[in-house]
C-alpha cells in the first residue's frame, strides 16, 4: 500500500489548510478518477435531486470497500466524486468503478461517466496538483486538494482526449461492493432560513494568491454568519429519520432493482435497524452498533458533516439568513470584479445527507448537500458565468 496519503499530518482546522499550511505534490505515478452523473441537471429539475446525489455517493463506498478503510483522498461533489489513487489499486477500483456504472444504470436510469487520468500526463501538460487533509471529526479526515490538474482532466474526460482515459462497463472483474451504505433521515430544515450550496472558484492560478483568496472568503463568512456552529447545516434537532422514499432509495442501491426477494428482504432489514434506531433516540438508550452509541446517533452526523471542502474550488453547503445571503453574494461580487473569483451558488430551504459511509467500526462520513439539486445547481450557475465572463 503505497503510504504518501496516510503519512500526511492532518491539520486540526478546516481554515488552517489555506493559512500557513504547505500541501504536498502528488506523486507522478497516482492517478485521478473523475466520476459524474451526465444529464444531472435535468434530472434535478425532474425532482430527481435525491437520486442523484445518492447516485454521484455510491462510487465512494465503492472505493473505500477497495481500499478496506477511509484513509484516502476523495471529495464528494453532489453528483459525483473525485479520487486520487495509487497505480497498485488502479485496476481492482477500475472494475469496482465499472460495476458501479451499471448498477447506477440499473438502479436509478442514470448514466455514469467516469474516466481516470495518469497524473504523470498532467503534469507533462503544466498543471499542478496538490494535497493536504485536516481532521474533521474522531472519525472522518477530509482531504483537500490543490492546483489546476483537476479542471483539466475533467475537462479531458468529457471531450474524450484520450479513449483510454474512460472506464467502460465491460471492465468489470468484481462486482462492487457497497456494504456499509445508508441512507435514512429526511432532508434537514434551515435553522435560519436558507441553505446555500456555493461553489467558488480562484481565478489565479498562483497557488499563494488562491490561498489568500480563499482565506478572505472564509473570513468573511465567518465574520457575516458567525462561527462554524452558527452556520452550519445541521442541527441535531432538526435530524430526523426518514419513514420511507429514502429507505427505499438505500435498499434499491444495495440491490440494483425495485423488486424481488432480494429487494424486499433488504427493505425489511433496513425497517428493522431503522426501528431499533428510533427507539434508540427517542427513549435516550445507549445500545452500540461498531463505535456507534445509538442515542447519541444524530451527533455523530454533525461531527462527520462533510460539508466544507477544497478540491480547487470552495465547495460549502452554509446555513443562514437572507440578509446573510445577500451580504455574501455582494461580498463575492466585488471579489469577481477584481478578477480573483468566479462564483456559483444555490439556495433552497434544506439541506440533506446522502449516504453514510461505514468501512471500518470507526471510520464514517456524512455527505451533506443542498436540497433540490444543490452543489449540482451551483456548479451550473459557475459554468454559465464562466462562459459569459471567461
Amino acid at each position: 500500500m503505497d503510504d504518501f496519503y496516510k503519512n500526511l499530518k492532518p491539520s486540526s482546522q478546516f481554515q488552517t489548510l489555506f493559512d500557513g499550511n504547505i500541501p504536498a505534490k502528488v506523486p507522478d505515478d497516482w492517478f485521478v478518477l473523475i466520476t459524474d452523473i451526465v444529464g444531472s441537471t435535468k434530472a434535478i429539475e425532474e425532482g430527481r435531486y435525491k437520486d442523484v446525489n445518492t447516485a454521484g455517493g455510491l462510487t465512494a463506498i465503492a472505493v473505500a470497500n477497495v481500499y478496506g478503510h477511509m484513509d484516502f483522498p476523495f471529495v464528494f461533489g453532489g453528483d459525483g466524486v473525485t479520487f486520487l489513487l495509487p497505480v497498485n489499486l488502479l485496476f481492482p477500483i477500475r472494475s469496482a468503478i465499472a460495476d458501479t456504472i451499471s448498477q447506477v444504470r440499473s438502479a436509478f436510469g442514470l448514466e455514469m461517466r467516469a474516466g481516470i487520468v495518469p497524473v504523470q500526463e498532467l503534469y507533462r501538460a503544466g498543471a499542478e496538483l496538490y494535497l493536504s487533509k485536516f481532521r474533521a471529526s474522531d472519525y472522518y479526515v477530509q482531504c483537500s486538494i490543490f492546483g489546476d490538474a483537476l479542471a483539466l482532466a475533467e475537462t479531458w474526460i468529457k471531450e474524450g482526449k484520450d479513449e483510454s482515459y474512460l472506464v467502460r462497463e465491460n471492465e468489470k472483474i468484481l462486482p462492487a461492493d457497497f456494504t456499509g451504505f445508508t441512507c435514512r433521515w429526511k432532508d434537514i430544515p434551515s435553522e435560519r432560513g436558507e441553505i446555500v450550496s456555493l461553489i467558488v472558484k480562484p481565478i489565479h492560478k498562483d497557488f499563494e494568491t488562491c490561498k489568500k483568496t480563499i482565506t478572505r472568503v472564509l473570513n468573511f463568512i465567518r465574520s457575516e454568519y458567525g462561527d462554524e456552529g452558527d452556520y452550519h447545516p445541521l442541527r441535531v434537532r432538526n435530524i430526523e429519520l426518514d419513514s420511507g422514499p429514502y429507505l427505499r432509495n438505500e435498499a434499491l442501491a444495495r440491490v440494483g432493482k425495485s423488486r424481488g426477494l432480494k429487494y424486499y428482504a433488504t427493505l425489511a432489514s433496513i425497517w428493522i435497524e431503522r426501528t431499533v434506531m428510533a427507539f434508540a433516540l427517542r427513549f435516550g438508550i445507549p445500545l452500540r452498533s461498531g463505535h456507534y452509541s445509538l442515542n447519541k446517533l444524530k451527533d455523530y452526523q454533525v461531527l462527520s458533516a462533510d460539508f466544507r471542502k477544497y478540491d480547487g474550488t470552495l465547495k460549502m453547503v452554509i446555513d443562514g439568513s437572507r440578509q446573510h445571503r445577500e451580504a455574501l453574494v455582494s461580498f463575492l461580487n466585488q471579489l469577481e470584479s477584481e478578477n480573483f473569483v468566479r462564483y456559483g451558488f444555490f439556495v433552497s430551504n434544506r439541506s440533506l445527507m446522502t449516504c453514510v459511509l461505514k468501512v471500518a467500526s470507526s471510520e464514517e462520513v456524512h455527505f451533506v448537500d443542498g436540497a433540490d439539486g444543490g452543489f449540482a445547481m451551483a456548479a451550473k450557475s459557475l459554468k454559465e458565468k464562466l462562459k459569459a465572463l471567461g
